[in-house]
C-alpha cells in the first residue's frame, strides 16, 4: 500500500493562524462563524493531493472487484440519491447484517453531541439508519461522512476551507477514527477529502463525467461500512446517553494476554486533530482498577516520534503528589499503515477527575486554588526538578468534592509546628507541601487541596540534558504566558524604577514555613537608579517565576470573565479584552502596579466587574512583583531567586483571604456563563462544554474512592502574539 507521503524530520512549529479572507457577499453567516471558530491554518489544513487514482485506492485498501455497486450516475443534483443507491447495493452485497448507511442533505441542521458544542452544519451527512433522528439530525459521534456543497458567492478557497472544517470537527468528535472522509461538490467536479489524524488532509479530484468516479465512491462507501485501518479497534461505541456517546476502550495490560476494559468513557475534550490529535475521555462512575488504583480519565494523543517531551516519564518521576494528576496507566502504539510513521499513539490513564478552573464557583475558592497551584509548582521545581511550562485555564483543574470552606477544630492544628523547619514538617506530614486549607484551619491535613495540575506535555525535567532550543523555546498558551516567554528574552528594564517590597508573611504562613520566611525576610521597596551589574553573562531560560506569572494571568482571567450571581450583567470592555489577549499585556501590569489613584484613561485597567472592585488592591500588589524581571537583579538580591515570585504571591493571597474571607464578594457564587465581551471582539469561552459539565455534575462520585507605588516602565511591545500552543486537558 502506498504511504500518504507523511512529512519527515523534526517537529515544525506552525505559524500563527491566518483568519479567513473577508467573505463574499452571499457567504452564509453561520458558516463564517464556524470557519473562524476552528481557526484555519494554511500549514496545518492545506490539502495534499494524491497523485494518481491508484494512490487513493491503495490508501482506501478495498479488496476485490467492484460489481453492481459501482454503477450509477453522480452529479451535483443527484449526489445524495446516487450515494444512497450505491450504499444500498453495497449493503446487500457485503454488509446485510449491519445497519444501512444513509446519506442526507443537512445544510440547515445542527447535529448535537459534539465535544466542543460546535454548531457546524455540514451540507452532506452520512450515518447509519438507526442513528438518524426523525428531524433529520444525528449525533456527531455517529457521523460517518461530512461534506460541503459549493454555492454561489463563495471563492474556491473559502469552499475548501469550509469542507475542511467538517473533517476537523469530525475527527474531534470521533476518537475512534484515524481517518475522516468527506467531499466538496461543485458544478464541475467533486473533491474527495481524507482527514488523517495527526497528519493532515489528503485530496483527490474527479469530474462528474469521469468514469472513475463511481468506482471511487464505491470504495469510499465500502470503507464507511468497514473502517478497517481507518478506525481504532480499541474503541467500541456504547448507547448514547443524553446526546453523548460513550465508548468502551480496551487496552493491553502489563501481563501477556491481559486486557484492561474501560467501559462508558465519555469524551470531554478534544483538540488539534491534524497535529497532536488529543482526546480526553472520562468516567466519573469508573470502577476500572489498574494495579489497585482507580482509572477515571483516559488521554489519547498522537505524538511526533522523537520530538515529544516525555509526559509519562515526568509523571513517573512525580509519582503520587497532592495537587498533581497521578498516572496509573501508559502504553504506546504504532499507527497502522498506510497512515504514516511520523507519530505514535499514546494512551495515558489518570486517577483524578476535575472541573475547569473557570468553573470555580467563588472568588475565595479561586484564590485558594491559585495559592495551591503556586505551592505545587515550587514543590515540583525544587523537590522533583520539574517545570510545568504551560499553566493555563485548561491545565489547572478544580476538585470540588466537599462543602464550602468553614473553620474547623483540628486535633493537630498548624500551631503544633511552631518553630519546625520544613524538613521536620515533611517528617510530620509525609510531604513538604502545605496547602492553604490547612493554613486557614479548614483542614487538619496539610496536603488537602482543591487544585489539580495536569498536562505535562511541555514539561521539562531539569536534570536531564536539554538542547538550547528546548531550554529557551516559547511554550504555553499566549493569554496566560509570561511576558518574557513571548519576548523570548527578559522583560526590558528602564531606569529609574522601583523594586517592590518583599511583603510581610501572614502568621499562619510564618508558623508553617519558618525556613521560607527566613530566606525571604520582609524588605522595603528599593529604587533602582542604574542597571544592576553581574547579569551580562547570565543565562536566560524558562524558570519557575515564569510559571508563577502564568498563575497571575490565570487569576486575572477568572476575575475578568466571572459574573456574580444576583448582580447586573456587565460586558467586558473591548479595550480591556484587546489588551488582555493582545500584545500590550505588559502595559496592563504596569497600570495595575501604578501609584494608587485613578488609572490613566483608556489603559484598560477596569478589568473587573464593579462587584469585584475590592480585589483591585491585591491585583495591584501582585502586579508590582512582576514589573521588574528578576534577570536584572544582582545575585545577592534575595528577590532574584526563582521561587521569589511564588513566595510573594502566596503571602499576599493568603493575607488577602485572611482579611476578607467572610466578605460577600469573596463567597458569592458566579454564573455558569462568563461575562460577554462588547460586540466586535472574540468572547471568552464557556467554563466548560456540555459534555464537560455533564461529567462535572457527577465528579463528586470519585471522591469517595480517592485517597484522601511604582513608576511606569516602558518595555518593548510584542509585535506578534505567539500562536496558541495546545491547551490540553489532562
Amino acid at each position: 500500500m502506498a504511504s500518504p507521503d507523511a512529512p519527515s524530520g523534526g517537529h515544525i512549529q506552525p505559524n500563527p493562524s491566518s483568519p479567513p479572507r473577508k467573505p463574499a457577499k452571499y457567504y452564509a453567516e453561520h458558516k463564517r462563524d464556524e470557519l473562524q471558530a476552528y481557526g484555519f491554518d494554511e500549514q496545518v489544513h492545506k490539502l495534499k493531493p494524491f497523485q494518481t487514482f491508484k494512490d487513493v485506492t491503495n490508501f482506501l485498501g478495498v479488496p476485490g472487484i467492484r460489481s453492481q455497486g459501482a454503477s450509477g450516475k453522480f452529479t451535483l443534483k443527484t449526489f445524495i440519491m446516487a450515494a444512497n443507491t450505491m450504499a444500498q447495493s453495497i449493503h446487500r452485497e457485503h454488509f446485510a447484517d449491519m445497519p444501512l448507511l444513509v446519506f442526507k442533505s443537512t445544510e440547515n441542521k445542527i447535529h448535537r453531541g459534539h465535544v466542543t458544542d460546535t454548531g457546524c452544519k455540514p451540507d452532506y451527512t452520512a450515518a447509519f439508519e438507526k442513528d438518524w433522528f426523525p428531524d433529520g439530525t444525528t449525533l456527531w459521534p455517529n457521523i460517518q461522512f461530512a461534506g460541503e456543497k459549493a454555492s454561489g458567492g463563495k471563492s474556491r478557497d473559502s469552499q475548501e476551507k469550509q469542507a475542511v472544517s467538517y473533517l476537523h470537527y469530525l475527527l474531534l468528535a470521533r476518537p475512534d477514527l484515524f481517518v475522516a472522509q468527506g467531499v466538496l461538490a461543485s458544478k464541475k467536479n467533486v473533491l474527495f477529502l481524507f482527514g488523517i489524524g495527526g497528519y493532515g488532509i489528503r485530496s483527490f479530484e474527479l469530474g462528474w463525467d469521469d468514469k472513475l468516479l463511481p468506482h471511487l465512491m464505491y470504495d469510499i462507501i465500502y470503507r464507511l461500512y468497514k473502517p478497517d485501518h481507518f478506525a481504532d479497534a480499541r474503541y467500541t461505541k456504547c448507547p448514547a446517553v443524553d446526546n453523548f456517546v460513550p465508548y468502551t476502550v480496551c487496552l493491553p495490560g502489563d501481563k501477556p494476554g491481559e486486557t484492561i476494559t474501560c467501559p462508558n468513557f465519555t469524551p470531554i475534550y478534544a483538540s488539534n486533530p491534524f497535529q497532536t490529535r488529543t482526546h480526553v475521555l472520562s468516567s466519573p462512575d469508573s470502577e476500572v482498577l489498574v494495579q489497585g488504583k482507580l482509572l477515571t480519565v483516559l488521554k489519547d494523543q498522537l505524538c511526533r516520534v522523537g520530538t515529544r517531551s516525555d509526559e509519562h516519564t515526568i509523571l513517573s518521576i512525580i509519582g503520587k503528589m497532592p495537587g498533581v494528576v497521578e498516572m496509573v496507566y501508559h502504553h504506546v502504539f504504532d499507527l497502522p499503515l498506510p497512515l504514516g510513521d511520523t507519530r505514535r499513539k499514546y494512551f495515558t490513564g489518570l486517577r483524578q477527575f476535575g472541573k475547569p478552573f473557570t468553573s470555580i464557583p467563588t472568588l475565595r475558592q479561586m484564590l485558594e486554588t491559585a495559592y495551591d497551584v503556586l505551592e505545587v509548582l515550587r514543590n515540583l521545581r525544587f523537590e522533583c526538578q520539574i517545570l510545568h511550562r504551560d499553566i493555563s485555564k485548561g491545565n489547572v483543574l478544580y476538585i470540588d468534592d466537599k462543602p464550602p470552606p468553614t473553620t474547623i477544630a483540628c486535633s493537630t492544628p498548624h500551631a503544633n509546628f511552631i518553630g519546625a523547619s520544613e524538613v521536620a514538617m515533611a517528617t510530620a506530614t509525609g510531604s513538604s507541601l502545605c496547602f492553604i486549607k490547612y493554613l486557614l484551619n479548614e483542614s487538619c491535613d496539610p496536603c488537602e487541596t482543591s487544585a489539580l495540575l495536569i498536562d505535562f506535555n511541555h514539561g521539562e525535567h531539569l536534570t536531564r540534558k536539554q538542547s538550547q532550543h528546548k531550554r529557551t523555546e516559547r511554550t504555553g498558551t499566549p493569554i496566560f504566558m509570561a511576558r518574557a516567554l513571548q519576548l523570548r528574552k527578559p522583560v526590558p528594564l528602564r531606569i529609574p524604577s522601583i523594586l517592590a517590597a518583599v511583603p510581610d508573611s501572614p502568621k499562619p504562613y510564618t508558623l508553617a514555613h519558618p525556613d521560607r520566611v527566613a530566606k525571604f525576610p520582609s524588605t522595603p521597596l528599593r529604587l533602582l537608579t542604574d542597571h544592576p551589574g553581574g547579569r551580562n553573562n547570565r543565562e536566560w531560560r524558562h524558570e519557575l517565576d515564569h510559571d508563577a506569572e502564568s498563575v497571575w494571568w490565570l487569576l486575572l482571567y477568572w476575575t475578568v470573565t466571572a459574573q456574580p450571581k444576583g448582580e447586573p450583567d456587565e460586558f467586558i470592555a473591548h479595550s480591556t479584552w484587546s489588551i488582555l489577549t493582545g500584545d500590550r499585556r505588559g502595559r496592563l501590569i504596569r497600570d495595575l502596579a501604578s501609584t494608587p489613584g485613578e488609572p490613566d484613561e483608556g489603559t484598560g485597567t477596569e478589568i473587573h466587574t464593579l462587584y469585584y472592585k475590592p480585589l483591585l488592591p491585591l491585583l495591584g500588589r501582585l502586579a508590582e512583583i512582576l514589573v521588574i524581571d528578576r534577570y536584572w537583579l544582582e545575585d545577592s538580591e534575595t528577590r532574584n531567586a526563582p521561587q521569589y515570585v511564588s513566595e510573594a504571591f502566596q503571602r499576599l493571597i493568603l493575607q488577602f483571604i485572611l482579611d476578607n474571607r467572610e466578605a460577600d464578594f469573596m463567597v458569592r457564587e458566579v454564573k455558569e456563563r462568563p461575562r460577554r465581551v462588547e460586540k466586535g471582539s472574540q468572547e471568552p469561552s464557556h467554563s466548560a462544554t456540555a459534555s464537560q459539565r455533564r461529567n462535572a455534575e457527577v465528579s463528586s462520585k470519585i471522591s469517595s474512592r480517592r485517597s484522601s507605588s511604582l513608576s511606569s516602565i516602558q518595555e518593548e511591545h510584542i509585535t506578534q502574539p505567539a500562536k496558541e500552543v495546545t491547551e490540553v486537558c489532562y
